[in-house]
């Protein structure tokens, strides 16, 4: 039995163990986890469709709104397409039938198909009320996805392990993408390993700032690889071997908005590029204006000399 942050790691696990490779939180901050056992209940609908993907929110409406429709041209069939007035004898019944359904549903009303006879105007009265809750929702959803803050930060593509005088580093750089000002920046890093039995472990790691009032420019975050880290004195096959990543989690202000943002991000064990440093991101002018590029956030060198032994 070997020993590793002090878990214990069973080498005979070691084949099915190296075959997990996926990382725990994907680039665009969802976390690669399938839950099972949960439900999805009808008040989690709205939260559901609040966070699914938008191709997938417009099959979802596409496939509500051509079902009720199609229901409800079933109904008005069985109740006669006789009681519709102003059908197009040349559409089949079922066309015109779902035509009037379609009609009644977005309370569009042309004024040339009509329902005649109580059993159709109680059918209408109905598919007139879920019209009125269903484009109720609709609209809710869309208002709240466009309305909720979306936030564009950006993280360098690797993390950095740099020597410095009297140790190393881990460090990475992030900055807003938009023009819009973000203040009281708070960020928090985590450490997470896996061991051969597939359990998760976390550590926090302290960084030398965590906080800023003002985000202009990048913001270099800095975690100082003491003897207290769970860092200190691990290789970059030890971090391999532990399926390490780094969770990052930002939050902070945005002007703009007028709401309190969040971003998450991470760097796997492959994303850790040892003995380097990052390249000066931005320039002054002629003028003495400061010129950001955020093309060269991702900009780093090698380390070399004393530092890099």
């Amino acid at each position: 039995m070997r020993k590793f942050w002090g878990r214990s790691i069973d080498p005979g696990l070691g084949e099915k163990y190296n075959s997990w490779t996926k990382r725990m939180l994907n680039k665009d901050g969802t976390f690669n986890i399938v839950k099972r056992g949960s439900e999805l209940r009808l008040y989690d609908a709205y939260q559901y469709l609040s966070y699914v993907s938008v191709a997938r929110l417009s099959l979802i409406v596409l496939g509500f709104y051509l079902l009720i429709n199609l229901l409800f041209a079933i109904l008005y069939l069985g109740a006669g397409v006789e009681n519709l007035h102003g059908v197009d004898p040349n559409l089949p019944p079922f066309w015109n039938a779902f035509f009037f359904s379609v009609q009644t549903f977005t309370t569009v009303g042309y004024g040339i198909l009509s329902p005649h006879g109580m059993l159709v105007n109680l059918i209408v009265t109905l598919e007139s009320l879920l019209g009125w809750v269903g484009f109720a929702i609709i609209t809710g959803v869309v208002y709240g996805r466009f309305s909720k803050p979306n936030v564009r930060i950006l993280y360098s593509n690797n993390a950095l392990i740099t020597p410095v005088e009297g140790g190393k580093v881990l460090q990475f750089r992030l900055a807003n993408k938009r023009n819009s000002m973000l203040m009281e920046m708070e960020v928090k890093v985590l450490l997470t390993v896996q061991d051969a039995t597939y359990e998760r472990h976390y550590y926090n790691l302290k960084l030398e700032q965590s906080s800023q009032h003002f985000f202009p420019l990048s913001w270099t975050v800095v975690h100082p690889i003491s003897k207290e880290s769970p860092l200190f004195n691990i290789t970059p096959g030890q971090l391999e071997e532990q399926r390490a990543e780094v969770l990052v989690l930002v939050k902070g202000y945005d002007e703009a908005f007028g709401h309190h943002i969040h971003s998450r991000f991470s760097y796997r064990y492959d994303e850790l590029l040892w003995n380097a440093r990052f390249k000066k991101a931005y320039t002054v002018d002629e003028t003495g204006e400061i010129v950001f590029s955020l093309l060269k956030l991702h900009e780093t060198e090698p380390v070399k000399g004393e530092l890099a032994e």
